[in-house]
């Protein structure tokens, strides 16, 4: 069977997601010192209508996988290759930037360099995704490619299996999100996969379905009806709503300390963070014809391709970063300061992946399979007009 076709748009979206995630923890440590200034809910909203990062990657991680595994035979063969590249280019890194992370904590924290005390603390830290506040997506990650293949095995064998996923993935997340606050109680839920399973299968879903439901999905002109128009306003609307509707509790939460049920966050939060995704989509597909016209269509695309090396990487520079905090100065002076740590924490890891991935042999070590992809992307043919589903090989 021949393979899918390739979905380049896919990696602005990745680009629009890491830019989401740099956002994020560029602005944390503002959202607690500069509540004193005008530009306090602009910090806030940043910080908190970004937080699209994590949610979107595990959304397009099932999408990517579904979209390409789903039509083709299931075999044994292609089950050891994909773990074997699962453990070369996701675990390999994990287990690099995870010993990276911890020694540096450790020296920060002024422990001992004592290895009967370091190591197992290493490893637990290892085994629940908490060497650095970001590797717990990397331990999601794991998590899921894991489950792939009995959960594509089961969905296609049982296809109302395959068409239900969107209302299984949230109605397991849901499960656990209340059993966990009423009997669990499991620390750091975010670092399990079951935290994510609405998006997990919601990509599934649309990864399995792509082909028949992208005249839906996709805006563009030979797709318009007052139906779909109509489904394109309500997506969107939904997601501004539900988006501002969270960046609102937050703000009220920081400032007045207003109480919210977990459950009101919960399921906000699922609703923002499941919506983006698809908003990213349609408008990766809307520019995705101008790739190779328009310099700042073909950075963002770029940018996605290194994504998972600039996840790995950035939090590095704003460590080192904010080792020379400001003592003084105006509060334009402190605002400037804190859109360098941004602007910074981009430029630098996205050089850094960019320029170690071309340059050397062993790259994939730290950054996965980036350098095959950057490899593979600038080795396509130039195009003037890139159709909006390429048939090219698979995504």
């Amino acid at each position: 069977m021949e393979r899918r076709a390739k979905l380049n748009e896919i990696d602005i979206v990745r680009g629009i997601a890491i830019l989401g995630v740099l956002m994020v923890h560029s602005t944390s440590f503002a959202t607690v010192d500069m509540k004193h200034t005008s530009l306090y809910g602009l910090y806030n909203f940043l910080n908190i209508f970004s937080k699209i990062g994590t949610t979107s990657f595990i959304l397009l991680s099932s999408f990517v996988l579904f979209y390409n595994y789903y039509p083709q035979p299931l075999t044994v063969q292609r089950f050891k290759k994909f773990y074997r590249n699962r453990l070369m280019y996701i675990v390999v890194p994990y287990l690099l930037f995870s010993l990276l992370y911890f020694v540096l904590r450790w020296y920060q924290n002024g422990f001992a360099w004592d290895l009967s005390q370091m190591w197992p603390s290493f490893w637990s830290k290892v085994a629940q995704g908490q060497a650095y506040t970001h590797l717990y997506f990397v331990f999601i990650s794991i998590q899921l490619y894991v489950l792939f293949p009995v959960l594509l095995l089961l969905m296609k064998k049982y296809k109302w299996l395959a068409a239900s996923a969107i209302l299984i993935g949230v109605g397991l997340q849901w499960a656990f999100f209340l059993l966990n606050r009423e009997y669990w109680q499991v620390t750091n839920r975010g670092s399990w996969s079951l935290s994510y399973f609405g998006h997990y299968f919601l990509g599934a879903w649309l990864g399995i379905y792509f082909d028949r439901i992208k005249g839906w999905l996709i805006i563009a002109k030979e797709n318009i009806t007052k139906t779909k128009v109509a489904a394109w306003i309500v997506l969107w609307a939904v997601w501004l709503g539900s988006g501002i509707t969270y960046v609102t509790m937050f703000y009220n939460a920081r400032m007045y300390q207003t109480r919210y049920h977990n459950a009101l966050y919960d399921g906000i939060w699922d609703l923002y963070t499941m919506i983006t995704p698809l908003v990213l989509m349609q408008i990766a597909f809307l520019i995705g014809g101008k790739m190779n016209t328009s310099f700042w269509v073909g950075r963002l695309r770029h940018l996605g391709i290194v994504s998972f090396g600039v996840y790995l990487v950035h939090p590095l520079i704003l460590l080192v970063y904010r080792q020379f905090p400001l003592s003084g100065g105006s509060t334009l002076v402190h605002h400037a300061w804190y859109a360098g740590g941004f602007l910074l924490a981009l430029s630098i890891s996205w050089v850094a992946v960019t320029a170690l991935s071309r340059l050397t042999g062993w790259s994939w070590l730290l950054f996965g399979s980036v350098p095959n992809q950057l490899k593979a992307a600038y080795s396509e043919p130039k195009r003037t007009d890139t159709p909006a589903v390429k048939p090219t090989a698979s995504a």
